[in-house]
């Protein structure tokens, strides 16, 4: 069984989608290369060993958090579904099932960057480089389990209330240090620049101190590394055998942790989704200069978001996130950065909300079914997404400008409100042109499930939206550039939605038609013919 379940994962792995696979074995392989090329260089004293510790305790952080980047997706690439009704033994097929995971992206660039730990070693001779190898395999084996595991219990997390939010926390949490981590470093090299002084401080990388780096080695992903240590420096067989058993052991131990899990949700039938609320009729809203229909759908889409689990992570990271990078940026010297996460915000809820009508699913026959709605439908979506990202992006902005009288306080507030608008306008219409269908939505009971990938979607949303919010600043200042946005923002808000209305009477049947059946080819064939 397991052959065949190798045989099958390779099967997938080869004539499955390549492109995001593809960039990250690019770019994994890229940084094991370079923390390689430090290991060498240790040899001629140009950095310290200490920083390969570094790297390696920053590349498991990697495998244990990785995994919960993206909570609404199953990581792995054989779905239990597809074995639940199989009549064998749970535990015989989670046996069989976990040597599938040890094939990946993960585990190849894995091994190339603790190859590191031979390089290390080398100089002590083949004995210390046979021990270094063999630490290599034992570190991965730790690495690849603790991290199959973390995302066992992430999978069973999801369905519970407490664990959509534990998820979103860690969403938001990793989306602020990638694109506000770099601001310490960049507060350290140019601690004036705020003030237009452009002196840059120069770094200097020299020995890391001596009780960092035996804490980094104590850590689970720093015994490799006190594993190839000792076996260079000639530092005993206890030295060496110590670490390569706590990895073996520890790594058994997640191994089977994660055999249980997975037979425990082989052994679960599949959930249903049953209304835990009664259907009682809602009060009415009332919004200014809204027609009772918008008003409408903006009520619906409200609790939507709010009730929904892959809408409810996705709302809670997106709000967030934008508080996690000012706060990152509080505690360095460029508090005149703080205005930007303002436009920042309307970013994230950019890439939050592109993906609405496939989140949905079938439920859109009701629109199509019912004269006048898809135009209320649509500005119910926009004013909607505009009460619960766009306007809190414009106040964030505005609060951040009082409080630090920052001189980019007036773009950074220009750019949230055009970020918004290109957003409000924008977002309806690329949820048609780039559905993400996924499970359908009263089949959808916690965001584990496959809901759709809509990272096409939001790759292609960010930097539109990003060159929407830079636009004030480049062309604004002037009372005529003022104008000049003024008038791109109303042509925007005022021209999209009527193209989306026309797009969604024209694709309505046939995104209908492939939510029904899982198949996006067939969206496409339906536009190819109409056109």
């Amino acid at each position: 069984m397991t052959r065949a379940l190798l045989a099958l994962k390779l099967r997938l792995l080869c004539n499955g989608p390549h492109n995001e696979r593809a960039f990250s074995l690019v770019a994994g392989l890229v940084l094991a290369a370079l923390v390689i090329a430090g290991a060498s260089s240790t040899a001629d004293g140009v950095i310290h060993e200490g920083w390969i510790a570094v790297a390696l305790t920053v590349w498991g952080g990697m495998w244990l958090f990785g995994p919960l980047a993206q909570p609404r997706h199953d990581p792995s690439v054989i779905s239990r579904e597809w074995l639940r009704g199989y009549p064998l033994r749970s535990w015989r097929l989670a046996r069989a099932l976990s040597w599938t995971e040890l094939l990946g992206v993960g585990p190849l660039i894995t091994v190339a960057c603790l190859s590191s730990l031979a390089v290390l070693a080398a100089p002590g001779g083949t004995a210390a480089a046979a021990t270094a190898i063999a630490a290599v395999a034992a570190q991965l084996y730790l690495l690849t389990w603790a991290g199959k595991t973390v995302a066992a219990l992430a999978s069973w997390l999801l369905q519970t209330r407490a664990g959509m939010t534990l998820a979103a926390v860690q969403t938001a949490i990793m989306l602020a240090l990638s694109f506000a981590g770099w601001v310490p470093v960049a507060a350290w090299l140019l601690p004036r620049l705020g003030e237009g002084d452009t002196a840059l401080v120069t770094p200097t990388a020299g020995q890391l101190p001596e009780p960092v780096i035996d804490v980094l080695a104590a850590l689970p992903t720093g015994w490799g590394y006190s594993a190839a240590l000792a076996a260079r420096d000639d530092a005993g067989t206890g030295a060496v055998l110590l670490p390569l058993a706590a990895l073996l052991t520890s790594g058994a131990l997640l191994h089977l942790c994660w055999i249980a899990l997975t037979a425990r949700a082989l052994r679960r039938p599949p959930h249903r989704a049953n209304a835990r609320r009664p259907a009682v009729p809602a009060r009415g809203l009332s919004l200014p200069f809204a027609t009772p229909q918008v008003a409408a759908v903006v009520s619906r889409e409200l609790v939507t978001w709010l009730r929904d689990p892959a809408r409810g992570v996705e709302l809670r990271s997106a709000w967030l996130t934008p508080l996690l990078m000012a706060l990152i940026i509080a505690f360095t010297d460029w508090s005149w950065a703080l205005p930007l996460v303002g436009p920042a915000a309307a970013v994230f809820g950019a890439m939050v909300a592109i993906n609405t009508y496939a989140l949905d699913g079938t439920a859109l026959w009701q629109l199509l079914t019912t004269p006048g709605a898809l135009k209320a439908d649509v500005h119910g979506r926009m004013a909607a997404w505009a009460l619960l990202f766009g306007l809190p992006a414009i106040a964030l902005a505005a609060v951040l400008w009082a409080a630090t009288g920052s001189p980019l306080g007036g773009a950074a507030l220009g750019g949230a409100i055009t970020a918004a608008a290109a957003v409000c306008a924008g977002a309806p219409l690329l949820a048609l042109v780039m559905p993400a269908v996924g499970t359908d939505a009263r089949d959808r009971i916690y965001p584990g499930q496959r809901a759709g990938d809509p990272t096409g979607g939001q790759m292609t949303i960010f930097p539109v939206v990003l060159l929407a919010a830079i636009l004030p600043g480049v062309i604004g200042g002037s009372w005529w550039g003022n104008v000049l946005v003024a008038v791109l923002v109303a042509t925007v808000l005022g021209a999209t939605p009527a193209l989306t209305v026309r797009l969604l009477q024209r694709r309505g049947t046939g995104l209908l038609e492939a939510m029904t059946t899982g198949d996006t080819g067939l969206l496409r064939a339906a536009a190819r013919t109409k056109s």
